[in-house]
């Protein structure tokens, strides 16, 4: 009872009320409380700035470190340029020996069957009139707009191009009859994956840096105008209504798309599920796995 009583009576210190009376008198501090203070405010502020640069400051080890990594990038990458080059020379070689190889045993119809097949497959570079979309991340991000919302729930770094973006995108240029496709010059095939990795976009295991430009080969005026009046067309505004994602479509009167490259496609496992043909001596061949090759022996 007496604690609670000497709360009520007294609530305030008694320091602050000798402070209070002090100030009432009209006592001011002494030069010697000033000049301490000044002093101890500027020694604290000392150490904090110098405890801040020495945080800041990288370490020895470190910058080795990412000097020697960086290091090693720049050659890797420069190795694997000299290795697709003689990889992309080659490949020309191999099938200009294939056409004449065609060509001196008559074979003009397997020939042009084989041009066909490297233009679907994407094997072989291509050109012709078509579309360029280039698509950029917003300068910053701008307050959302009305309509539509492409990306509900996207999270941080929905003013950036995503990998989905990139994939609406093509599969809308797929769709308006686009003949072949390139993302920043990696073409595409129908194996081909554009997926997010780190704070990268990779197309086939490729990492792109923006802006992103996509050409598509096909009729340039039927490819915009199916283009733009599909979900594609539409989802592609509102990424610039709401995100400030910035996207210029332009007309190409010759675009020059690469080959695809890498490993060509080759059925080990897979065979055909068409029903086979009888043959003409009444024996049915017995449906197996495709003929192995000098891969799968011992």
């Amino acid at each position: 009872m007496t604690l609670l009583r000497e709360v009520m009576e007294r609530p305030l210190d008694p320091g602050y009320a000798v402070a209070a009376q002090r100030r009432a008198e009209g006592a001011s501090p002494t030069r010697r409380a000033v000049v301490l203070t000044l002093v101890l405010a500027l020694v604290c502020g000392a150490l904090t700035a110098r405890a801040i640069a020495e945080l800041r400051r990288p370490q020895p080890g470190a910058v080795q470190a990412q000097a020697a990594l960086q290091q090693e990038i720049r050659r890797r990458s420069a190795a694997l340029d000299a290795e697709q080059r003689a990889l992309d020379q080659l490949r020309a070689q191999v099938a200009q020996l294939q056409r004449q190889a065609l060509g001196s045993r008559g074979g003009d119809d397997l020939d042009e069957q084989g041009q066909l097949l490297g233009l679907v497959s994407a094997e072989l570079p291509v050109t012709g009139p078509g579309l360029k979309i280039t698509m950029n991340d917003a300068p910053s991000a701008p307050p959302g707009a009305g309509g539509t919302d492409p990306r509900a729930g996207a999270g941080k770094g929905e003013d950036r191009v995503l990998d989905r973006d990139l994939q609406i995108v093509v599969n809308g240029l797929w769709a308006a009859g686009a003949e072949a496709i390139a993302v920043n010059g990696q073409r595409l095939t129908a194996r081909t994956a554009i997926r997010y990795a780190g704070q990268a976009i990779l197309v086939d295991f490729r990492p792109l840096v923006p802006p992103y430009v996509v050409s598509a080969v096909g009729d340039p005026s039927g490819l915009q105008t199916r283009f733009a009046a599909g979900s594609a067309g539409e989802y592609l505004q509102a990424l610039r209504d709401n995100y400030g994602v910035r996207a210029a479509i332009v007309s190409s009167a010759n675009l020059e798309l690469p080959g695809a490259g890498g490993f060509s496609t080759r059925f080990v496992h897979a065979s055909s599920a068409a029903p086979a043909t009888p043959s003409p001596s009444g024996a049915s061949p017995s449906a197996g796995p495709a003929t192995p090759t000098p891969e799968d022996s011992p």
